[in-house]
């Protein structure tokens, strides 16, 4: 008896089998495209997410015939932050909004301007509103394309759309994607109703609100007879990727402890009782797949992406970057990287952000560069380590991510941010993995997220050295007063 989990990703979906203990079986990924029609645009066909779903399952069940008939149960997650129209029957009624879509900075503008400040704003949803949050999206909707935004019978995430075409409910969508929307007051649990009004948007247009264990629907005739499964198998409402990820890394059983995602962007997250409201807004908040609790995250643009970047560069491959960055010492000789390739995130917000080396002297070979570039994330992911511990006590972190292999780049992280790293099994699928869990709990297979999340393996831990946290806390002080200084030269 299995598992059925789809995994909407920004460049492929992903379709795993996972057991009824929480072993990964088998996947099969199928990729799509990004369309960017304009310089901020960036969307995705709809139907496209559902044709590759159905080609990765019947792919995967190829290789697995035996396990058609013991499919217990189906969970769903998917990219953040889109925003896709749908009609009454559910079809699409444009291209989905994905998340690097940034085209209603005007809206956000006027939100933040006009009906709410930034601040109050982040007080009720834990959330920072920025071009990319569907509450624009769906205002630039309303006042750019009228006749979809009047013909909308609902406003899908990417996984709530695969969730309707899977049950034929279109009704449906989960607290983590409704909060990372900016849709929901996350104390009160409900839609900002009072905001929706002031800006013209129709309430009705929202689907209702789930845990993302619950059950959503059954599994079709039509969709059985695509993915060449058995009618009525209970899907659940599933859940935003980054909540996901807080499942799959196990953040549920893991007893207050943080993880970091190495990946193209990187993050920090960990699970708490209640929401953390900072009062410099430098974090934010999604609720998680128990619709009780909340995910914690930090979040940096540039991780994985200053490496492949550096490697271009350089014109050599990530495994001799790796050995050029062992050969150089740490702190890279006073060499600073400030990794700030594509703007930042967490902790400053500055979409106008750049990179900087720092401190280049003639001295500087390939090989401090590379360690530079590596130890420079690692001072970011400080940063937002120290937000977090201004309000929680964190020593160690599980890994994930591409970078989980990357021992000289954990090695470094470890040293810089004081913490044991500890990599999880099957790091790259924990996203796969989370949504599995909670359709396990919904299938009553487990009783909670905890208790499904108690089989996640954990792969090998470094510890920080002494000697060199001492040395990197010195020029990690300079790296903090780096941007500041070069801020207004942006």
């Amino acid at each position: 008896m299995s598992v059925l989990a789809f995994d909407l990703g920004t460049s492929s979906v992903k379709v795993s089998l996972v057991a009824d203990g929480g072993a990964m079986l088998d996947s099969a990924v199928k990729g799509y495209e990004t369309v960017s029609s304009r310089g901020t645009w960036a969307e995705q066909d709809p139907l496209a997410w559902y044709g590759r779903s159905v080609e990765a399952a019947r792919e995967l069940f190829s290789r697995n015939e035996a396990a058609r008939d013991g499919i217990l149960a189906i969970g769903v997650c998917g990219h953040m932050l889109g925003l896709l129209p749908v009609d009454a029957s559910g079809a699409p009624l444009r291209p989905s909004m994905i998340h690097a879509d940034s085209r209603a900075s005007e809206e956000s503008d006027f939100i933040l301007e006009h009906i709410i400040s930034k601040q109050d704003l982040y007080a009720l949803t834990g959330s920072v509103l920025n071009a990319q949050s569907p509450l624009c999206k769906a205002l630039w909707l309303k006042r750019n394309e009228p006749g979809a935004y009047a013909r909308a019978a609902r406003f899908l995430q990417a996984k709530d759309y695969l969730v309707s075409r899977l049950t034929g409910n279109i009704d449906v969508t989960d607290y983590s994607d409704a909060s990372h929307a900016v849709f929901i007051d996350i104390h009160k649990k409900r839609y900002l109703y009072d905001i929706f009004a002031e800006l013209g948007l129709d309430a009705t247009k929202f689907p209702t609100l789930h845990r993302g264990v619950d059950v959503a629907g059954t599994l079709t005739a039509e969709a059985a007879r695509a993915l060449g499964l058995k009618e009525g198998v209970p899907v659940v409402a599933g859940g935003g990727d980054g909540a996901c990820a807080n499942a799959g890394v196990g953040m549920s059983a893991a007893g207050g402890k943080a993880y970091v995602n190495l990946g193209t962007t990187a993050w920090i997250s960990c699970d708490a009782a209640n929401p953390v409201i900072d009062g410099g807004a430098r974090i934010f908040n999604i609720m998680s797949l128990d619709g009780d609790t909340f995910g914690i995250f930090g979040t940096m643009q540039s991780a994985g992406k200053c490496v492949s970047w550096l490697c271009g560069l350089l014109s050599i491959g990530v495994e001799e970057l790796k050995a050029a960055a062992a050969c150089a010492p740490p702190r890279s000789d006073g060499l600073l990287f400030l990794p700030y390739l594509e703007g930042e995130r967490a902790p400053i917000f500055d979409s106008n952000a750049r990179g900087v080396f720092f401190g280049i002297g003639a001295g500087h070979a390939r090989a401090h560069f590379c360690r530079a570039a590596l130890e420079g994330v690692g001072f970011a992911l400080r940063s937002i380590l120290d937000v977090f511990r201004e309000t929680l006590a964190i020593g160690e972190m599980r890994v994930i991510g591409g970078g989980a292999g990357n021992e000289i780049w954990k090695r470094i992280i470890a040293d810089i941010c004081g913490v044991s790293l500890e990599a999880c099994a099957n790091s790259e699928s924990v996203t796969s993995m989370g949504v599995a869990l909670a359709a396990a709990v919904g299938a009553g297979m487990y009783g909670s997220l905890g208790e499904a999340a108690r089989g996640v393996a954990t792969a090998g831990r470094v510890e920080p050295d002494g000697e060199n946290r001492a040395a990197y806390d010195a020029a990690y002080e300079k790296f903090m007063k780096l941007y500041p200084s070069v801020k207004h030269l942006f």
